[in-house]
Formats: structure tokens, C-alpha cells, sequence
């Protein structure tokens, strides 16, 4: 039974990847077509910058009530309506015709994101055999980077923004099937558990922590200025001379970056046992890459871009697992602790690039992107500061005490 179960997963593992990978798709399509759209849709680019930050508006409201929801009921069709929904917003983009409708229908496509994201711990703990959930983890969180990478160096060879948004909105409808057809909860793992604290005893435990209080607003930082440095970057780097196409190819090598420094970074850190070292380094590199990094060019400019994208996605594994690793917190408070870093996290994705950095930049409509970049460096010290207050969490210093208390 249990092998048949864990055969199982991978059916479950391989949907939620093709998910994370698709609604990542979506999303970064646009910064692609950045052009195109705004001058058919007739666009102003703090509208550009909040519709391509709207698919992360649900996160920040239904984290936490969708991580409620999936221990009360059940995940399957939770899951289900919310892929439902990305479907609908993913068809309804190829026909939107202005700002308010573009505006919702990214919206919509957000909820399938939400719903495998606040999800994918629990239901890979159900499928799974435990000592495999870091390795699935890393490569479900690589999935949303695949996303991205193959978004931004495809998009531009697609033709219009129309038959781009197709592509995207057959994959939103391809994983909505796949999950109703193979989706399901594993409910006969549902046996006697400890009691589980009420809702009102997590939100103190967890907002009276000011270790969470701390990483929270690193991963706000951190995915912000990762979301306003990915808004423009094809746009900057063409008005300094690049075609579509090299603009489309530099910024994949970001995502490219992305995807090696999720999977490898973490395990280099776990050997050396350390993690605020790693920490501190990727931050500083982030904050003066991006900072000047668009003003590069040639070869040079791909190996930072390279850097770059490592550096900053090396980042999020750290500070996501921090709650779990917290005393104060643990396996017990992980699901509310999870829920409202995740809140944060995407709150600093829609707020930090659009209104807290992009209204220094902008100058009688019309972007200064030196200034622009400069803001997102400094938003990176500030990271850099939220990281030095961060206790050490990495595992091997807390095996290493406790073996010395014993």
C-alpha cells in the first residue's frame, strides 16, 4: 500500500510542477511583450508594473485561509476551483482590451498559484516518502523558475502578444484537467495526531515571534526587488540598444541563475553548515548587481546576469524553511508561520516594485531607469540589515549543539 501511494505522488509531484511551471509562465510572458502591450492596450507603466504584479494579489489575501481551508476540508477540490479560475483568467487574457480587464483576468490566473503553493507541503507529505520531500521541494520551487526562464526566452519567437497568451491559457487549462482527472487527497493517512493548536494560539505564537517578524520582511524585500528588477529589465536593456530578442536571452539567463542557485546553493550551504555567511555574500552581490548590472554588455554581461539570478533565488530556500527551524516556532506552528511569511513575501512583490520604488524613477511618465535601479540596491542593504538580526539556522550548527548538551 505504502509503495503504491508513493508511486502515486509522483502523479501528484508532476502536476503540481507542471502548475507552478505554468502560472510562472503566465506571469512573465508579459514582461516580454512589455511593448506591444502598452501601446495597444495604451498603458501607463505604473499599470504595466501592477498588472504584471496582479497574479500575486490572491496571495496576499487567501495564503492563509487556503492553508485554513485545505486542513478543514480538504485540498482536492479547493485545489481544483482555484486551477478553475487560473483557467478562466488564463482564456480571458487573450481577450482583454484594457487596463482594468487585463488587470483582472492576471488576477484570476494568480489563484492556481496560490493553491499549489500553500498546498504542495502538506500533499507532498501525504504522497511522498519523507526523506524525499527536500529533494521534491527543490525541484517544485525550481518549476516556478523553469517557468520564468522559458517565458522570457521563447515569448519574443511566438509572434503577437495574443498567440503568446494562448499558449499560456491551453497550459492553464491542461493543468486544471490533469487535476480533476488525477488530483485527490490521500485521507486514509488521516489517523489519530496530536491535537492541533487553534487558529487564535498560532497567530500569537507567530506574530509574537520577532524572529518571523524578521524573515518575513527579508522575503518581502527579497521577492521584491527580484519582481522589480524582472519588470523592466527587457525594456532597460532595449533602450540601450539591444534587440527584443538579446534583451529576451539576457534576461532568461537570470532565470537560468535562478534555477541553479534554488537547487545547488542550499546543499553547498548544508555541507559547510553555515547559512548566514551565504546569506550576507548573495545579498551584498544582489545589491550591487542589480544595481548596476543593466548597464553591462558582451559576455561579461551574461555571467553576471548569471550571478545575479543565482544570488538572489539561492536567497528563498533559506529564508522560507527558517520558520520550521525556529524554536519558537517548529512543525507544530509551521502551517500558519508558512501562511504569513508567504502573505508578506508576495505583499512585498506587488507594493515594493510598484509604489514604494518605481514612483522615484518616474518622471513626467516617462522611466529613469538608472534611478530605478539604484532604489532596488538599496532596498537589497535593507535586506542585507534584516539578515544580520536573523539568528543562525542551519541545521547542522543545531545538530552539532545538541550533541554537545548530551
Amino acid at each position: 500500500m505504502k509503495k503504491e501511494h508513493t508511486g502515486y505522488g509522483w502523479i501528484i509531484f508532476a502536476i503540481f510542477c507542471l502548475g507552478a511551471f505554468t502560472y510562472q509562465y503566465t506571469q512573465y510572458q508579459l514582461s516580454i511583450v512589455s511593448g506591444d502591450l502598452i501601446t495597444t492596450l495604451g498603458l501607463n507603466a505604473t499599470q504595466f508594473s501592477s498588472i504584471f504584479s496582479s497574479p500575486m494579489v490572491p496571495a496576499i489575501f487567501f495564503s492563509i485561509i487556503f492553508g485554513v481551508i485545505a486542513d478543514k476540508v480538504g485540498m482536492k477540490t479547493l485545489i481544483a476551483l482555484a486551477m478553475l479560475l487560473s483557467c478562466i483568467g488564463g482564456i480571458g487574457h487573450v481577450y482583454a482590451s484594457s487596463y482594468g480587464s487585463l488587470y483582472a483576468m492576471m488576477l484570476l490566473t494568480g489563484f492556481g498559484a496560490v493553491a499549489v503553493n500553500v498546498t504542495c507541503g502538506k500533499m507532498f507529505s501525504m504522497w511522498i516518502k519523507p526523506e524525499l520531500i527536500s529533494v521534491v521541494m527543490g525541484a517544485f520551487l525550481a518549476a516556478s523558475t523553469i517557468g520564468q526562464f522559458v517565458a522570457q526566452a521563447t515569448t519574443v519567437f511566438l509572434g503577437t502578444f495574443r498567440t503568446a497568451f494562448w499558449v499560456s491559457a491551453i497550459l492553464c487549462c491542461v493543468v486544471f484537467l490533469l487535476w480533476t482527472i488525477f488530483g485527490k487527497d490521500k485521507k486514509e493517512q488521516r489517523t489519530i495526531q496530536e491535537k492541533a493548536p487553534s487558529i487564535g494560539e498560532t497567530l500569537k505564537v507567530v506574530l509574537s515571534s520577532k524572529n518571523m517578524w524578521l524573515c518575513a520582511i527579508g522575503l518581502f524585500l527579497i521577492l521584491g526587488c527580484q519582481v522589480a528588477f524582472n519588470i523592466w529589465i527587457p525594456t532597460a536593456l532595449i533602450s540601450k540598444g539591444m534587440t527584443p530578442a538579446q534583451a529576451g536571452l539576457v534576461a532568461s539567463i537570470v532565470s537560468f541563475g535562478n534555477l541553479c542557485g534554488a537547487l545547488f546553493m542550499p546543499m553547498l550551504a548544508a555541507k559547510v553548515g553555515k547559512d548566514k555567511p551565504f546569506i550576507l555574500v548573495f545579498i551584498l552581490v544582489c545589491a550591487v548587481g542589480y544595481s548596476f548590472g543593466w548597464h553591462l554588455n558582451g559576455i561579461v554581461c551574461y555571467i553576471s546576469f548569471f550571478i545575479f539570478g543565482l544570488c538572489a533565488a539561492a536567497l528563498m530556500p533559506f529564508f522560507i524553511s527558517m520558520p520550521l527551524k525556529f524554536k519558537e516556532i517548529g512543525p507544530r506552528y509551521a502551517g500558519t508561520a508558512i501562511g504569513f511569511t508567504a502573505t508578506i513575501e508576495l505583499l512585498g512583490a506587488v507594493v515594493l516594485p510598484t509604489y514604494l520604488i518605481q514612483p522615484f524613477a518616474l518622471k513626467d511618465g516617462v522611466m529613469n531607469f538608472s534611478i530605478y535601479y539604484y532604489a532596488i540596491g538599496i532596498a537589497w542593504l535593507l535586506a542585507f540589515v534584516i539578515a544580520i538580526l536573523i539568528p543562525e539556522t542551519a541545521i547542522k550548527k543545531t545538530a552539532k549543539a545538541k550533541s554537545l548538551q548530551g
